[in-house]
């Protein structure tokens, strides 16, 4: 059964530059396997004090970025670059290198295809000094759909060549599902004991034993799907 944990929020104030990390034992949270040197990564936001009428301020009275970091093997770290690439852990292994760079290579695409278009549009004049450049439209959009298709290329590459490494490494292997989480908006700062965040582990003993380790509050959960199959 799923489990649900909640974090208080003393423990995720305060976080900049200072993840919170749920590991136990160097076990993996998704399949248990040893060692899990990797983390899937949650970028999250602390935030106190929703403000109403927050057309020209601020929209909360406090808003702090901080990361989760969940412990996993190798293996389940692999599956997360060939379903979520987007949100890989930046350390320093070879797949967050490749990550990180197709990023910026999307990024990159991207803004160049952007500008091409935005050529297009009014914002630039049709008489002046940029009517030369404005007429260059079709060479930046054109340099941007190579960027995006060769990014798109090399992506497939890489994530055929994962694919291939698990399945040969863990014949009939099936992706774990990561933590799902979910922030709360505090009223006050005034109670550390209030839950700012919840993570749902689907790893029943793993979970029980992280929250267990940091003295956190948790329950057990029904899964959704198996409801929908019983009641069928």
């Amino acid at each position: 059964m799923p489990v649900l944990i909640f974090i208080p929020s003393s423990e995720v104030k305060n976080r900049q530059g200072n993840p919170l990390i749920l590991e136990h034992e160097r076990r993996c949270s998704r399949c248990d396997q040893s060692p899990a040197s990797f983390f899937e990564i949650h970028r999250l936001h602390y935030r106190v004090g929703f403000k109403h009428s927050h057309l020209y301020g601020k929209k909360y009275r406090l808003s702090e970025n901080y990361l989760l970091k969940v412990g996993v093997c190798e293996t389940c770290f692999k599956s997360d670059f060939l379903t979520h690439p987007e949100v890989l852990d930046h350390n320093n292994s070879q797949l967050a290198r490749i990550s990180r760079f197709h990023s910026k290579a999307w990024t990159i695409g991207g803004l160049l295809a952007c500008i091409g278009f935005l050529l297009l549009t009014p914002i630039i004049p049709q008489n002046g000094i940029l009517s030369t450049i404005k007429q260059m439209w079709q060479v930046p959009v054109i340099m941007g759909v190579i960027v995006l298709f060769l990014t798109w290329l090399s992506q497939k590459k890489y994530q055929t060549k994962v694919l291939h490494e698990i399945e040969a490494a863990n014949p009939g292997f099936q992706p774990l599902a990561r933590a799902e989480v979910h922030t709360y908006v505090l009223r006050d700062e005034e109670d550390p004991n209030a839950t700012a965040l919840e993570i749902l582990l689907d790893n029943e003993e793993w979970a029980k034993a992280c929250a267990n380790d940091h003295q956190w509050k948790f329950e057990q959960t029904s899964n959704p799907e198996n409801e929908t199959l019983s009641k069928g």
